[in-house]
């Protein structure tokens, strides 16, 4: 069963990368989130806390929000299909950036919009260290998604 669960995530991982850097989409790139505004595509909350959320571009296009790194990998992993493209907030500044090049942080003790624990950075280093700083660890997309089951909040 995890011999599965690992395949599972390393071929979605490598679509994911794959079609984030291949696929041509109508509209590209991120749009400022409107904090208190917007809502996550995948929880539905109120989008309200900077430097915890992310977006995500289908195929069509048509961007969605999310309010916890959490709840982005999750509707990446439910969409079972080619994601053209993808951001992150990066905690320390708040900018988007892309996906496949973010660092994360998995801290279980962060108090993320949806307790997913989870926290995104520009550069690896500021993820490590604020892995160290907090009780967590430092952790790789590909990792992040191979363990579905840790999306959903449940700790280490």
């Amino acid at each position: 069963m995890k011999r599965v669960l690992v395949a599972t995530g390393m071929a979605l991982a490598a679509g994911v990368a794959s079609v984030v850097f291949l696929w041509p989409a109508a509209r590209t790139g991120p749009a400022p989130i409107r904090y208190g505004r917007d809502t996550c595509a995948y929880c539905r909350m109120l989008i309200s806390q900077p430097g915890f959320g992310g977006e995500m571009r289908d195929r069509s296009g048509t961007l969605t929000r999310y309010d916890d790194v959490g709840c982005l990998l999750a509707a990446i992993q439910r969409a079972h299909d080619a994601i053209p493209a993808a951001w992150v907030e990066d905690h320390a500044s708040g900018e988007l950036v892309p996906l496949l090049a973010a660092s994360f942080a998995r801290v279980p003790a962060a108090a993320t919009p949806m307790g997913h624990g989870i926290v995104a950075f520009r550069e690896a280093a500021a993820a490590e260290a604020f892995a160290r700083a907090h009780g967590g660890e430092a952790v790789s997309l590909e990792t992040l998604l191979r363990e579905p089951q840790r999306l959903a909040g449940d700790r280490p």
